[in-house]
């Protein structure tokens, strides 16, 4: 063999080599990324549990800078989205279709997917009061408790208009009112002159029809359509039992917890606290006050709590119950 070619042999021989290990250096490395962002996953889905939506979207953007074709990323970013900036919710979306596209064990996440991209284009622009930015994390939500039965009981105009009417005693007037204040400096509401104009409707007359068969709490707000489906609206009509001689501070907390039945919230929560809670006798608790002549007095939740309010700012913002990826 010529001095020239056995030359030429020995350098393509080191070439080969030297590519050999670049290839294994890009790979170790390319490796290295996505544990790293595997890493960056798990404590994006453990602030996404906590309800640090913005947080876990910061996170989530780390695993996908490490490693840009991480489908589960695009996807549980798209779910913290929603609860952040809905136009970037809906570019995850689009983009976890266009990267889990081709991965048929995502078949049926990504048929998920463009049902709810398709829902959440069409969404109404959304009230300030009802913005993620009033979202308080350290409080938490009930979403997952009333998510089933409360998706698609949502108001799609705004503000809801509310017709208090005309109470058989002054004292529930006043708690009516007392209710509708509470609700309206958290939730875009307008007062109502005449009933026939308003969306949720204090149904005392109906109440009256029925006294002592107001049957069971949850059928106290009834939900009806006026008109035909194509040009028709619904209603929500509260109906009380007026069979008890209610103060006007029960009455209060009766009518702001069956405002948050047609604010949205069809199910009841399970923390005493919350204007939510399932049954309105617990919301109250008797205080002792010793001396001569001892007194007990009930002390009754006045306001939604956090949790109230959080719990309906994402239902109002998300499409629907849908878990992340593990």
């Amino acid at each position: 063999m010529l001095p020239g070619m056995r030359s030429k042999q020995r350098w393509l021989a080191a070439f080969a080599l030297l590519l050999s290990g670049a290839v294994a250096i890009e790979t170790a490395v390319a490796a290295g990324d996505r544990e790293a962002a595997k890493g960056s996953y798990r404590e994006a889905n453990g602030l996404m549990d906590q309800g640090r939506f913005a947080e876990a979207a910061a996170t989530y953007d780390r695993a996908l800078a490490q490693d840009p074709q991480f489908a589960e990323a695009y996807h549980n970013r798209a779910l913290a989205y929603e609860m952040v900036d809905r136009q970037k919710a809906i570019q995850d979306w689009r983009r976890f279709v266009e990267v889990a596209g081709s991965n048929p064990d995502l078949k049926w996440d990504v048929a998920r997917a463009q049902a709810r991209l398709q829902v959440l284009e069409s969404m109404p622009a959304l009230p300030n009061l009802l913005s993620p930015s009033h979202y308080v994390p350290a409080a938490g939500d009930y979403y997952w408790q009333i998510a089933d039965k409360s998706e698609g009981e949502e108001w799609q105009k705004f503000p809801v208009k509310v017709f208090l009417g005309s109470a058989p005693e002054i004292k529930w007037q006043q708690g009516a009112r007392e209710a509708y204040d509470v609700w309206a400096a958290v939730f875009p509401l307008e007062l109502a002159a005449m009933s026939d104009s308003a969306d949720i409707r204090l149904g005392w007359d109906e109440s009256q029809l029925g006294i002592g068969h107001a049957g069971e709490e949850l059928d106290w707000v009834q939900v009806k359509r006026i008109g035909n489906q194509m040009t028709g609206r619904k209603i929500a009509i509260i109906r009380m039992d007026l069979s008890r001689n209610w103060s006007k501070d029960e009455m209060r907390a009766i009518i702001t917890h069956e405002m948050g039945h047609a604010l949205g919230i069809k199910e009841h929560c399970d923390n005493p606290k919350d204007i939510m809670y399932w049954q309105m006798q617990e919301k109250s608790r008797q205080i002792y006050v010793p001396g001569p002549f001892p007194l007990f007095w009930k002390n009754l939740v006045k306001n939604p709590s956090q949790r109230d309010i959080n719990t309906l700012i994402r239902l109002y913002n998300v499409v629907g119950p849908m878990q992340r990826f593990p």
